[in-house]
């Protein structure tokens, strides 16, 4: 079971998680040091659920600093200037942005969405009725969480594309855009924030750059560079996990065919089927931290400042966590996944966005699309070139019909 390719290197996904080899890992060497260019002493490797959640959940003693995203090592390393992304920072900062941004992630205010998200999806789903097959990734997936991020935030209609244009460029996994095109887009994605800042001081509204250009914790606000790094890692953050959800667990429940019937013949398991398809895909497969003081994880003793890397696409598919773990079951319960993190302070801000944007693009999947099938062979299908997303660059899909929507009675 020994790779040469070490599991920081994009290489060791270009075909997928080998979820084989975790399982390999997770009996025979669940904690292991990797060595890495970026780190003079290397990495640590967390496998097992209870570790991963163990990490998560005492964040006084594994820092997110300076940022959580392990370098690939051939690639950029990210540099000083990203330390005031919320997702960087530990208790007490983290408390005190993550209280000013919540005020725009309030139950109130994210149900207020689900009409625009129900809205977005029909017509996403009515562009395309008129053919027989698309891409899912570019011609759907992408598209929903671009325009719902944007109702959120206050992005108006006319400047969607060009944000998400400048969103790829920056944060994207393509090997072809050289790194000062990529800082040229970040530069933009600043000014786009700041003018939107100026305008919202004269002209507040009901989005989330106004609730936090406004909003005071302890008679402190955000600084101008605090929003504008929020502005680019939400158009980021907010993309991931749902288009990969929606392309993977298309993907999953096609090859999965008596799930796909038991769903389609009862849309009352959308919600549980969502949970396990966040288990089951794994987006977002791992996130980093720092221990601040020499510490112990799992028996393995980690010295202060080596960094240590939590697989959640292992930690998903642990045995002494999940029944058959490997195996496809939207009835699952308890689906105590990792997904959206292992609790604590960096559980993920959107988490029920993400889930209301999926539940009604899979119902309306279900309820519209008929005879759903991928038309192309899946080992044929591109994949992001990434050690952090897993996920699917072109998914073809056809059908035979998608049906019209119903129309509301009042």
């Amino acid at each position: 079971m020994e790779r040469a390719t070490p599991l920081h290197h994009p290489k060791s996904f270009e075909n997928g998680v080998d979820y084989e080899h975790f399982s390999h890992l997770r009996k025979n060497n669940p904690i292991f040091k990797q060595s890495h260019d970026v780190y003079p002493e290397g990495y640590w490797n967390l496998t097992r659920h209870e570790d991963v959640v163990y990490v998560s959940r005492h964040s006084q003693i594994f820092s997110s600093r300076p940022h959580p995203f392990l370098d690939p090592e051939e690639g950029r390393s990210m540099d000083e200037g990203d330390l005031e992304f919320l997702i960087s920072l530990d208790p007490p900062d983290h408390t005190k942005m993550r209280k000013i941004i919540n005020r725009g992630f309030t139950p109130r205010r994210v149900a207020d969405l689900e009409e625009k998200i129900q809205a977005t999806v029909d017509r996403l789903l009515d562009d395309v009725a008129g053919r027989k097959g698309c891409d899912l990734v570019n011609d759907i997936a992408v598209e929903l969480p671009l325009q719902v991020i944007a109702d959120l935030v206050g992005v108006p209609p006319e400047d969607r594309h060009y944000i998400f244009e400048l969103t790829e460029a920056t944060f994207g996994f393509d090997q072809t855009i050289p790194a000062e095109e990529r800082q040229a887009a970040a530069t933009k994605m600043y000014a786009y924030a700041d003018q939107m800042c100026e305008i919202r001081k004269e002209q507040p509204m009901d989005d989330l750059i106004s609730i936090i250009l406004h909003a005071e914790i302890d008679g402190e606000k955000l600084t101008q560079l605090q929003i504008d790094l929020f502005f680019m890692l939400l158009q980021n953050a907010g993309s991931e996990t749902t288009r990969n959800l929606i392309t993977s667990g298309t993907l999953a429940l096609l090859n999965h065919p008596e799930q796909l019937e038991m769903l389609l013949n009862d849309h009352s398991l959308i919600p549980s089927a969502v949970e396990e398809l966040l288990r089951y895909t794994t987006p977002v497969m791992q996130f980093k931290r720092t221990p601040l003081e020499d510490t112990e994880v799992g028996g393995q003793k980690i010295a202060a400042g080596e960094p240590i890397v939590m697989w959640y696409c292992s930690a998903n598919r642990d045995e002494d966590a999940f029944e058959n773990p490997n195996g496809l079951d939207i009835t699952r319960d308890p689906n105590l996944h990792v997904s959206f993190g292992a609790g604590g302070p960096h559980f993920c801000l959107g988490a029920s966005l993400a889930r209301m944007e999926a539940k009604i693009m899979f119902r309306e999947l279900l309820t519209r699309v008929k005879d759903l099938e991928l038309d192309a062979e899946q080992e044929s299908l591109p994949r992001v070139w990434s050690n952090l997303i897993d996920g699917y660059a072109k998914m073809p899909i056809r059908w035979s019909q998608i049906a019209e929507k119903p129309k509301s009675v009042t």
